[in-house]
């Protein structure tokens, strides 16, 4: 691999395309873990909906990989917009709570739409990691708390509930108010922030 690409990158994809299951096999180590680690997890807030997002975004891929257009971009563009409407399915079919856990990380789509690749995708999501971080530090203390606990660490409701000393229903308000003060301050800051059934 070169500047986080497959070498050859167009060959092996027009082997995919005829079947070649070692060049399939190929792409998905490529491309699997930025895919989760990068775009999944942050947009499901969950790794095991993220983990379900991945394996239905490379079967769909495999079904679809002959009709794939070539860019000069290569194949991750295409295996990212597939993986985030993945994800965006899941969170409308499951519900205002979830939408809730997706939306901390939602509003960073148009900061990273432009990577090309893994390399930028990883450069790009520090970069927005740093002003995240900024931001959390300018609201209220137990706002930021919350928001680390439940959707930058990805600790269970109730194991936030318990380290903050709150009844799980309490956390839920907790967590919604400090997503909306989030909200509120990236709009302050720039950042275009969808906090979809949660506002």
């Amino acid at each position: 691999m070169t500047g986080g690409r497959i070498d050859n990158e167009r060959e092996v994809v027009r082997r995919a395309a005829a079947g070649d299951v070692r060049a399939f096999e190929t792409i998905y180590r490529t491309y699997a873990p930025v895919l989760f680690s990068y775009v999944l997890v942050p947009m499901l807030g969950d790794r095991d909906d993220a983990q379900d997002c991945l394996r239905d975004t490379f079967l769909s891929a495999h079904k679809h990989i002959a009709n794939f257009q070539w860019q000069e971009s290569g194949i991750y563009p295409w295996l990212k917009t597939m993986a985030k409407n993945k994800a965006r399915d899941l969170l409308r079919a499951s519900g205002r709570r979830q939408r809730l856990r997706g939306a901390f990380a939602e509003h960073s789509d148009h900061v990273t739409e432009e990577a090309k690749n893994p390399a930028e995708e990883a450069l790009q999501r520090q970069a927005l990691r740093q002003r995240i971080d900024a931001i959390l530090e300018t609201l209220n203390p137990r706002y930021a708390t919350v928001l680390r606990l439940r959707l930058l660490e990805d600790r269970s409701r109730e194991e936030c509930a318990e380290l903050l000393e709150v009844k799980v229903g309490t956390l839920d308000v907790l967590l919604f108010r400090a997503c909306k003060s989030f909200r509120a301050a990236c709009e302050k800051q720039g950042l275009a922030v969808s906090l979809g059934g949660a506002a």
